[in-house]
């Protein structure tokens, strides 16, 4: 049982160091220009696909862009002037890293507000082990929720604010069939399906 609990503890640092590693890569410049136009400034350290997005505060997309080849730098000035008075959410996203930029529009003129990184969590099912690693860049509340085949409950774990999120959970004696894993992070909801054989 140490010998599983070493080995676990090994596999979820080396998670832990490639996700740390992975998340500094995206740089994000969001400037707020003096004529109603916005600069948008995109960096990385590998060629990757782009994706940029605006959301209203309702969550309805009001601008998408993806860059069509891989590129390591990004940068465009955009008038986002034209939008109803209200808070929206610029958001940058390439493989499994974002960044999200929170900013309002009052007559015309743009108030960045805040802005946050986000990196996907890493999940692990193997040989009935489930591994769950994830940085929790806002330390915001974190849970993570274990359903059954028909959306029923059958785990559900506090996992706090800190930085570092590691949980495991041994699936060996559990009944055959589907299972879904759910990390609720602030507003960020990711999930992975389980199957037990």
């Amino acid at each position: 049982m140490k010998t599983m609990r070493n080995l676990f503890a090994v596999v979820l640092a080396v998670l832990v160091y490639s996700g740390v590693m992975a998340s500094g890569n995206l740089k994000v410049n969001v400037t707020a220009l003096n004529n109603d136009l916005t600069e948008v400034e995109i960096l990385n350290t590998k060629a990757s696909v782009f994706e940029i997005n605006v959301k209203n505060d309702k969550g309805d997309v009001v601008f998408y862009k993806e860059t069509k080849s891989p590129t390591d730098n990004y940068k465009r000035v955009y008038d986002f002037s034209k939008l109803e008075d209200g808070t929206y959410f610029l958001t940058v996203e390439i493989d499994k890293e974002s960044k999200e930029t929170k900013f309002e529009i009052e007559n015309g003129k743009m108030n960045l507000l805040k802005q946050k990184k986000m990196v996907d969590p890493v999940f692990i099912f193997d040989n009935n082990q489930f591994k769950l690693s994830y940085l929790n860049f806002e330390l915001e509340n974190s849970t993570l929720t274990i359903l059954d085949k028909n959306s029923n409950v059958i785990y559900q774990k506090d996992l706090k604010s800190a930085f570092v999120t590691q949980h495991g959970l041994d699936f060996s004696k559990a009944s055959r069939g589907n299972y879904e894993a759910v990390l609720s992070s602030g507003f960020e909801v990711y999930s992975y399906n389980i199957y037990v054989d």
